[in-house]
């Protein structure tokens, strides 16, 4: 029996040899070209991971080292130590000379990352990082010591940036939720990182309260969302987008100019060309108190964004001075915060300072305030005067965050008595949150419109926006 067992298999093996032969050559993971397994270590999402795959095989060991992006991301402090030594060791091992991405994220608050290891990771970074870096540190626990740890990501602590040394490749940088000495911002923004592209500070506090200027030839995106700023300086000449957050003061040193091809003259062969101070995303949140600036600074941009609290009494005289010129936009979005104030006289007055303006995106008040107080110039004759927007280059009306309520309706009716608001194509996204309206209500506001108007309602099902009625 073992004899035939034996003639059994060697037939087999044969039978199997013989098929390989006639199906060609056998392709294995191992054969792909680097580039092809770059791309599926990547989707594990976690440099330890691609690490484990070196023990494939001897060429697998290398494959992981030369990953043109590494993620660390721990999220229990049990694994802590094992965690850093981890990063440690992935940083200490990669050979590519170049990477495009290190994300470095401990989401736990009891963890602990001594300032020393931290300082190593980012030299690595400053050597080799030609993209972005994120490093999302937690929040120091009760009774540690502030001298020995930093982080990023869960508390107003302070964090200090390295003194020296060059980001020489470094062209994204994001810092979110720390207190920062303004002077160590500058410097690593105007000397330490010569080719920064993108820079996002987001809920940052100064340690004391301070001006901030920032100079750089290179940046093209500024997200500024900095507290304790008394004033920021910007010597950005090739900024291209700009977002700023509760600042009461700014200035602009220096812009250059570009050539703008006024859209009423693009099909005249002859026509003429204007040299004006450009923006491709200006967003101004929360203070309209650097409007005036900003607006003085940037004759044209492609979106404005103001999303602005604005109360009544003298706040709401000041909100008048501040936005009595707008620049020049192809996409208008607005969302305004009212206190003690009515919001059709506010958002009115922003239309009719548009000129030229393609697309107007409105976010609707989800409750109605109370009323103005006694006095308000919103109250004024002509408050509410549809007559003086003009949109005559408008084409879509986006409305977001309607939830049917007899606030948001009377606001549609307003805006829909203007004829070329009406005459528009009107899309209105019904709030995530009231996916349902009460009968009638789509048919309420066509109702209002000038007959013919394109009316369009959406809600958000299955991640994306569906017909709605």
């Amino acid at each position: 029996m073992n004899a035939d067992t034996d003639s059994s298999t060697a037939m087999e093996q044969d039978g199997s040899r013989r098929r390989r032969r006639r199906l060609g050559p056998t392709y294995r993971f191992s054969d792909l070209p680097d580039d092809v397994l770059h791309r599926i270590l990547l989707r594990l999402g976690s440099a330890p991971a691609a690490a484990r795959t070196s023990v494939l095989s001897q060429r697998w060991r290398r494959v992981w080292t030369r990953l043109p992006g590494l993620v660390f991301r721990d999220h229990g402090p049990l694994r802590n130590r094992s965690f850093l030594s981890a990063v440690d060791g992935g940083l200490a091992r990669y050979s590519a000379p170049t990477l495009r991405a290190l994300h470095i994220s401990m989401f736990h608050v009891a963890s602990r990352v001594p300032a020393a290891r931290v300082a190593g990771w980012l030299r690595f970074a400053a050597e080799h990082v030609a993209g972005d870096l994120l490093l999302c540190l937690p929040w120091l626990p009760a009774g540690g010591d502030a001298e020995e740890l930093l982080g990023v990501g869960h508390g107003f602590r302070q964090l200090r940036l390295p003194p020296a040394g060059a980001f020489a490749a470094l062209t994204v940088m994001v810092i979110r939720d720390a207190r920062i000495d303004a002077r160590d911002l500058e410097r690593v923004v105007c000397w330490q990182c010569p080719f920064l592209l993108e820079l996002h500070l987001v809920a940052i506090a100064l340690v004391a309260v301070s001006d901030i200027i920032l100079r750089s030839t290179s940046l093209r995106r500024l997200n500024f969302e900095v507290g304790n700023t008394t004033r920021l300086v910007l010597d950005t000449p090739s900024i291209e987008e700009l977002s700023v957050s509760n600042l009461a003061k700014v200035s602009v040193v220096a812009l250059k100019l570009e050539e703008i091809v006024p859209r009423h003259d693009a099909s005249d062969p002859h026509r003429r060309r204007l040299l004006a101070r450009h923006l491709r995303w200006l967003a101004v949140k929360g203070s309209h108190l650097v409007m005036p600036v900003l607006m003085r600074h940037f004759d044209t941009v492609d979106q404005l964004e103001l999303d602005l609290a604005v109360s009544s009494g003298e706040d709401y005289k000041s909100f008048l001075r501040a936005t009595t010129k707008l620049a020049k936009c192809d996409v208008f979005v607005v969302k305004l915060t009212t206190e003690w104030h009515a919001y059709e006289s506010s958002l009115l007055y922003l239309l009719r300072k548009l000129a030229g303006t393609r697309k107007v995106v409105v976010h609707l008040p989800w409750t109605e305030g109370p009323p103005c107080m006694p006095g308000c110039n919103c109250g004024r004759k002509g408050s509410l005067n549809i007559d003086y927007i003009k949109l005559e280059s408008l084409e879509v009306v986006e409305i977001n965050d309607f939830t049917g309520e007899d606030h948001q309706v009377k606001i549609l009716k307003l805006l829909l008595l203007c004829k070329n608001i009406s005459a528009s194509r009107i899309v209105i996204n019904i709030s995530r949150l009231f996916r349902w309206l009460s009968e009638g209500t789509c048919q309420r506001i066509r109702d209002e419109a000038h007959p013919g108007s394109d009316i369009k309602f959406n809600v958000w099902l299955n991640g994306r926006w569906e017909p709605y009625a």
